[in-house]
């Protein structure tokens, strides 16, 4: 949902960047960097941006970024240190950007002063059957002898 909306609406900004597997990336060594370096070089359109360490990111990011109207997308955050990093304060952007976090925790868009918080609802079980179907068959029902698992799949799921 969060890269549709991107797609439909990142044409009336400025510039625009979708940080995919912000939880992934910024386990890894350098990770919360390397997602500096990408958000920067994105918005920028400067494919030579190097950061150092996650305060020279910040520092960065607010003095770079402060006139640009953006639309950012912070996809799958589980830490308020990310949020910090990549997000930081109203004031490190124009008022005109917009700023879109998927996460699985309320509490760290509360914790980080969201001001505009949507909770989505879960699909339906037909929904999320065909989507699945989708995803592992290209066809909207199981592959025969699949039905039972991918029920099983979904109702893990949720």
């Amino acid at each position: 949902l969060a890269k549709a909306l991107y797609n439909s609406i990142c044409d009336r900004f400025e510039c625009a960047c979708f940080l995919f597997n912000v939880r992934k990336i910024s386990d890894q060594e350098e990770g919360l960097v390397r997602l500096q370096q990408t958000l920067l070089s994105k918005l920028l359109g400067e494919w030579e941006i190097k950061v150092r360490s996650v305060e020279e990111g910040i520092s960065m990011i607010r003095k770079k970024l402060n006139k640009k109207r953006a639309l950012i997308v912070l996809d799958d955050v589980d830490k308020i240190e990310q949020l910090k990093a990549l997000a930081g304060e109203c004031d490190w952007f124009s008022y005109e950007t917009q700023i879109v976090i998927t996460t699985r925790d309320k509490s760290l868009l509360e914790a980080h002063e969201v001001e505009k918080i949507y909770k989505m609802k879960l699909l339906s079980d037909p929904e999320s059957l065909e989507l699945l179907c989708w995803n592992a068959f290209k066809m909207t029902r199981p592959k025969e002898n699949y039905e039972d698992l991918s029920n099983q799949a979904i109702h893990y799921a949720q």
